[in-house]
């Protein structure tokens, strides 16, 4: 038995991959079957799981810490607004398929990725912290500009959309996209590309001195983590008609993201599908119990896992599975 072909008992990330993806599926029929408000919960889970795809990526696998995911989530959001409800921001109106909600989405994560296309040589001069922190000043930087523009953002007033597909087929759209979303992320880390990446994640000295080229690894990342991320922000607004600079591109969905992949297991393609799970369990189950206390225990909890469960739940898990079966090997050879 290969060890390192078994994840949590069942062959290869593969099957790790296939089993998230009959989540996702299993989430169709939660609009025929639940209520609106737990469509809702699943709604804003779903893009939960694309934002801790997007930074899982970006973070666990290549090895760049951003703290300004919430520049490219609101992106995304406002983009989907401009196209979608231009007349809102003053533009002409934006002909058909660029109006249509679905082409709006595709377009709020192209926008995103032109942003980071444009900042990533930028941002990439900084490393370790300071690249952190670069980041988190462009998502203030980001948000502070769409705040003073009242005239395209709404100001503290907010963006109102009218995007007329309704709550249901947005929901099944969101569902097609995180899966869609999930998969290519899993692709991606198992091709050249992800080996890069991984490459300059362990040693970034040494894969420049094996010929890998940091920074087209870091871009690409960078990039597709872009990419997702603003599709997400698209789906929120797509989802809630009504976005503002203050809440949607709020610094609380950058720690919200990391809190989930932290959660789940960094590094792991399955992690942020765990991490989203127990994090909404936690954060709406402890609210409904504790009321006020429930960020103070939530935090607690967070702390203890981060502790005793240093890589994540599905991490976690993983290590103990290939250990035990490491030990049924040794005691069968023996």
């Amino acid at each position: 038995m290969r060890t390192e072909r078994f994840t949590l008992g069942v062959p290869s990330s593969k099957r790790t991959v296939a089993a998230s993806l009959v989540v996702l599926a299993a989430m169709l029929v939660v609009p025929f079957v639940t209520t609106p408000y737990y469509t809702g919960l699943a709604m804003t889970a779903l893009v939960f799981l694309m934002l801790g795809v997007s930074w899982n990526l970006l973070a666990g696998y290549a090895g760049q810490i951003s703290l300004g995911h919430a520049a490219f989530f609101g992106l995304g959001a406002y983009v989907a607004a401009w196209l979608t409800t231009p007349a809102a921001a003053g533009l002409p109106a934006i002909p058909f398929p660029l109006s249509h909600p679905i082409v709006a989405l595709v377009l709020g994560g192209v926008g995103a990725a032109l942003v980071a296309l444009v900042t990533g040589p930028v941002m990439f001069r900084l490393r370790g912290h300071y690249f952190a922190i670069g980041t988190l000043a462009l998502a203030a930087i980001i948000r502070l500009v769409l705040t003073d523009k009242r005239s395209i953002s709404g100001g503290s007033t907010g963006y109102y959309l009218n995007a007329g597909m309704g709550e249901i087929p947005t929901y099944l759209l969101t569902v097609v996209v995180a899966a869609l979303a999930t998969v290519g992320v899993y692709l991606v880390v198992n091709s050249r590309l992800g080996l890069g990446m991984r490459a300059i994640h362990d040693d970034e000295t040494a894969a420049s001195g094996l010929g890998v080229d940091p920074l087209r690894y870091k871009m690409y990342a960078f990039l597709i983590s872009a990419f997702i991320a603003g599709l997400a922000g698209a789906a929120y607004a797509l989802n809630s008609l009504y976005i503002n600079p203050t809440s949607t591109l709020a610094v609380t969905w950058t720690v919200d993201t990391l809190v989930i992949v932290i959660l789940g297991g960094m590094g792991t393609v399955a992690g942020p599908l765990f991490g989203t799970v127990v994090f909404m369990v936690i954060d709406n189950g402890l609210t409904s119990v504790l009321g006020g206390l429930a960020t103070t225990v939530e935090g607690v909890i967070i702390i203890l896992v981060v502790i005793f469960l240093p890589d994540g739940i599905y991490g976690s898990l993983k290590s103990y599975v290939a250990g035990r079966n490491e030990s049924d090997d040794a005691a069968t050879s023996g």
